[in-house]
């Protein structure tokens, strides 16, 4: 009230004052419309993450290298971060940049996103990251509403798969295969903001009439001991441990990184509310998870 006062008795006053008001007007506007410029092009939760996503890029930045051997590197750096419902609260489907939290598919997306800029040529910018954030999180890389948001394992490694995004290797060591109806989400709409709108409710349904029998590959929990598979894992793969409820497949998934006693796994813990490297090598980990996982998933960044 006070500044409709104060606007009041400049524009009573004479021409030098009414000079002044309309160089503020002018300042005025042209800062909202630089901002709103910024806004729409640059999706950052905070400018601290526009920051740290380039600080990150800029320290392991290595044209023509290889994603995996940085994923882990990355994702060691976000220990620490606590749980945010990313995905949850997301009303609209947009590609924000959020690293000051996560949920278990952000920390995925938001590592692979960063390790693939990371190694890739040219100059890199902040609406690079969103892109490549976008590109990995979205169906088809294109991010149009919340039903386009992969939050099922399955989805998210076939369309990244057929982009090129990331290689699987369980088939190469397991023909173990378990069928599902995937419903998780649309069964838990009250807990998504985003189904609210009826319509996107009805997108969200129909995309998962499409999972009602998805074959979902699979390695053994014990196969995460043997000595080939461990021979062969390397630091950075992407873990996903697979969960026996029936309408969803991803129980919890990571990035392992290598230690003397051999490879941790770092992920988000709901359990935690936090992203963790768990103090056992993996295959014992999974082994203590037996009554919550079935088997699991092996992945890597490309």
């Amino acid at each position: 009230m006070k500044m409709c006062a104060d606007m009041k008795l400049i524009l009573t006053s004479n021409r030098h004052n009414s000079f002044r008001l309309s160089r503020v007007i002018a300042v005025v506007t042209v800062i909202a419309w630089l901002c709103s410029l910024t806004t729409s092009a640059q999706k950052y939760h905070c400018p601290q993450d526009t920051a740290e996503a380039m600080s990150i890029i800029r320290e392991f930045y290595n044209p023509g290298g290889d994603p995996t051997k940085l994923t882990a590197l990355i994702a060691e750096k976000f220990i620490g971060r606590p749980a945010v419902a990313v995905s949850k609260t997301d009303s609209v489907g947009e590609a924000e940049i959020r690293l000051d939290g996560f949920d278990e598919f952000s920390f995925i997306n938001a590592v692979a996103a960063l390790a693939k800029i990371s190694t890739s040529p040219g100059i890199i910018r902040p609406k690079d990251v969103e892109k490549g954030i976008e590109n990995i999180t979205f169906r088809h890389g294109d991010a149009d509403g919340f039903p386009t948001r992969m939050l099922y394992g399955g989805d998210w490694v076939v369309d990244n798969r057929a982009r090129g995004n990331v290689k699987e290797l369980t088939e190469d060591y397991s023909d173990q295969f378990k069928t599902k109806s995937l419903s998780w989400i649309t069964r838990h709409r009250d807990e998504y903001a985003a189904l609210k709108d009826s319509a996107t409710y009805e997108r969200q349904r129909m995309v998962e009439m499409g999972y009602r029998t998805f074959k979902i590959p699979h390695m053994k929990r014990e196969s995460s001991e043997w000595k080939q598979v461990i021979s062969d894992l390397q630091e950075g793969d992407l873990i996903m441990l697979l969960t026996p409820n029936p309408d969803k497949d991803v129980l919890e998934m990571g990035y392992i990184i290598s230690r003397p006693d051999g490879f941790h796994f770092i992920h988000l813990s709901e359990k935690d509310g936090k992203v963790v490297e768990e103090n056992e090598v993996l295959g014992r980990y999974i082994k203590r998870r037996a009554k919550e996982v079935y088997g699991w998933r092996w992945l890597r960044i490309i």
